[in-house]
């Protein structure tokens, strides 16, 4: 589970309501696996639109499936609370660089409020690491620049 929803379950204050559930897969997100799942949500009756981050899944809720397999591996699950079977709230870096990876306004925003607010527990190596993994080591130096974190 990602998305301001997880952010909140870390007590980050957004000032703001949400709608959508965001979530994301581990699996390698092929083209075969992405026209199954949007088969099988189609044939539900869902509407689903390709992002280049992932699915768009419609309906009286809104979905974000997001693929981002550089980042969810076994470190990212160890230091990630197991709510059950297979779902998991990302630890609040891991959420800061999966929301940098998304570059929507509304991420960025929530990002910034994230880093603020618990920049006293915020473990800045792994994140700075894990951004240079994610291809967004820039996106994140300027972010906390910007707010005023020094690296």
């Amino acid at each position: 589970m990602i998305g301001a929803r997880a952010l909140m379950l870390h007590g980050v204050g957004l000032q703001r309501e949400t709608r959508d559930w965001d979530v994301t897969i581990t699996a390698s997100f092929t083209k075969e696996l992405r026209d199954c799942i949007t088969g099988m949500l189609r044939s539900k009756g869902f509407k689903v639109q390709w992002k280049k981050w992932g699915l768009l899944v419609e309906d009286d809720i809104h979905v974000d499936i997001n693929y981002a397999p550089l980042i969810l591996d076994e470190e990212w699950e160890a230091r990630a609370l197991h709510i059950t079977g297979n779902v998991y709230l990302p630890s609040i870096e891991d959420l800061v660089i999966l929301k940098l990876m998304s570059g929507e306004r509304k991420d960025i925003s929530n990002v910034k409020k994230a880093v603020t607010q618990k920049i006293e527990e915020l473990d800045l190596a792994y994140m700075l690491r894990r951004a240079r993994e994610a291809g967004i080591e820039k996106e994140l130096a300027r972010l906390l620049r910007r707010i005023g974190v020094k690296i």
